[in-house]
């Protein structure tokens, strides 16, 4: 019986972590194209999630649509959804 609310409470965490990780793709997508990213939208889109990205020093990779390839964007969606996946095992198991 006291698994249930362990169970919920990882589900939460998992649910958020999938959502941070759209987020940090629309992020990646809206950099990618420039004139996207150009938009007040766009810009204040980049402003807002830029504190979800982990820094890992990696520099952006100029893409031919005037905008950027956020490399360490890419590296943080796969932290989040590896810490979601480990969370799922971790939920099977309770």
């Amino acid at each position: 019986m006291a698994a249930r609310p362990v169970r919920t409470l990882i589900t939460i965490v998992m649910d958020i972590l999938v959502f941070l990780a759209i987020v940090v793709v629309l992020r990646i997508v809206v950099e990618f194209f420039g004139a996207l990213a150009a938009q007040a939208w766009g810009r204040s889109l980049l402003g807002v999630t830029k504190s979800l990205v982990i820094p890992f020093g990696i520099k952006s990779i100029r893409t031919p649509y005037a905008g950027a390839f956020d490399i360490g964007a890419s590296l943080t969606v796969l932290v989040l959804l590896g810490l979601e996946w480990a969370l799922g095992l971790v939920q099977r198991s309770t």
